[in-house]
């Protein structure tokens, strides 16, 4: 018996079958440039629409977004740096050059998940009504407005503006219950040279809604000032958790009054075994998988060269029979960094307060690695504070760190600039 003919081949998109649509789609992971092809493409996004009930769950079921870089990249005229920029791994590094995502002048200290920035919209220390610590959401616009200044004590006397380096949210801006963390310095009256003593280096809590902020420095303990170097929100414990430039973690809660308000803040400190190695650059915390991980970035001297390697680490507790017990007694540091043989088919993005763990199996093309991106100075109150009129982050250190110990170039190179370091946005 004769075999039946084949089937003729598809003459109109209309004609494509769904797996053929799917494979197309897949070999286009950015949502933007699917958004942009439907523009170009008529019949394209005809047959999308068409076939949109039948797609559901096959073809629009994606992993998360990846994160976008945010850096001040050149206009496609050939103009000066301008507002900043959302350059896409998933689009190859390249910039979407039509997406005006934040103030042209702002400075970013993080973000949080739904396309939400936080920023200080004006980023200027030196100017006493100049700061504006908020939240944007680039797809709405919609804006949240952040306290600009910390109670230091109970009285007026004790209140002091300040400015935020990292924070970290427990949920939406729009949520009425959101708790927000951050590592703040401090001051009063500020001028063109504020001395030292007058900045002080502090963790802040406030929750929605708030006009000021509190203070909530942890206790001592041993394990030094505040030298937190990034925040994260743990959402499985209610938790905030801090690192130190040691390598201790700070876990902490708000301490609520009847009204619903912040009193202050419980502490747990975690002391680990000191590890501190050479040309240590900074520390992340990110959570993957349930899991919260320390990534060290490491970089040779002098300072401010490019990136050259990073470290994965995991908490684990130690007892006894560890072969440096009499040097370090677990009694005193009963927990350590393990670190991690491979990323385990992870992709990290991290930044400070904003740092994500993605699946590699998830993105076909792509390759475990550390994304990273240029915000050695985020701290440095020269750059922030302009003493000296050092007012410039270099923000060219931006791209992948792969397991094989190679640094990939995989973003446009940005020029420096006066006014922010980059950040990820999380879409």
């Amino acid at each position: 018996m004769a075999e039946p003919p084949p089937p003729l081949p598809p003459t109109t998109l209309e004609d494509l079958p769904v797996d053929l649509q799917r494979l197309i789609l897949i070999r286009i992971p950015c949502a933007v440039d699917r958004g942009r092809m439907s523009l170009v493409c008529r019949a394209w996004r005809d047959a999308i629409r068409r076939h949109r009930a039948k797609l559901v769950g096959r073809l629009f079921q994606q992993p998360p977004p990846l994160s976008w870089l945010l850096l001040r990249a050149p206009s496609p005229l050939g103009l000066a740096l301008g507002p900043a920029r959302a350059a896409c791994a998933l689009s190859g590094g390249r910039v979407h050059h039509f997406l005006d995502v934040a103030p042209p002048h702002a400075r970013f200290f993080g973000s949080h998940d739904g396309a939400w920035l936080l920023l200080d919209a004006a980023a200027n220390p030196r100017n006493a009504d100049a700061s504006a610590h908020r939240a944007v959401n680039v797809r709405t616009g919609a804006v949240r407005d952040f306290p600009q200044e910390v109670a230091l004590g109970p009285t007026e006397e004790y209140v002091r503006r300040m400015l935020i380096h990292a924070a970290a949210l427990s949920s939406s801006p729009d949520d009425a219950r959101c708790v927000g963390y951050a590592i703040v310095t401090s001051f009063r009256n500020p001028t063109i040279f504020l001395p030292d003593r007058q900045r002080r280096r502090g963790i802040a809590l406030w929750v929605a809604g708030s006009p000021q902020a509190i203070n909530v420095e942890p206790p001592f303990q041993g394990v030094g000032d505040v030298d937190a170097e990034d925040v994260i929100y743990l959402r499985h414990s209610g938790a905030f958790a801090f690192v130190t430039r040691a390598g201790h973690l700070r876990l902490s809660k708000p301490v609520w009054r009847q009204h619903n308000s912040p009193r202050g803040a419980k502490w747990l400190t975690r002391r680990f075994r000191p590890h501190v190695g050479p040309d240590v650059r900074t520390r992340y915390l990110v959570v993957s998988g349930g899991e919260l991980l320390m990534v060290v970035r490491f970089m040779p001297h002098p300072d401010h060269q490019p990136a050259s390697k990073f470290k994965v680490f995991r908490v684990i507790e130690r007892n006894s029979a560890d072969a440096d017990a009499n040097d370090f007694p677990v009694a005193e540091y009963p927990w350590a960094w393990s670190e991690l043989d491979t990323l385990g088919g992870r992709m990290l993005f991290v930044g400070h307060g904003c740092s994500r763990s993605y699946k590699v199996d998830e993105y076909p093309g792509f390759e475990a690695g550390i994304y990273f991106l240029d915000d050695g100075i985020f701290y440095a109150d020269s750059v922030i504070f302009g003493i000296g009129d050092a007012r410039r982050y270099p923000c060219s250190d931006n791209g992948k760190w792969t397991e094989d110990g190679h640094v990939q170039r995989c973003f446009p190179r940005s020029g420096p600039s006066h006014h922010s370091a980059p950040v990820w946005l999380l879409p």
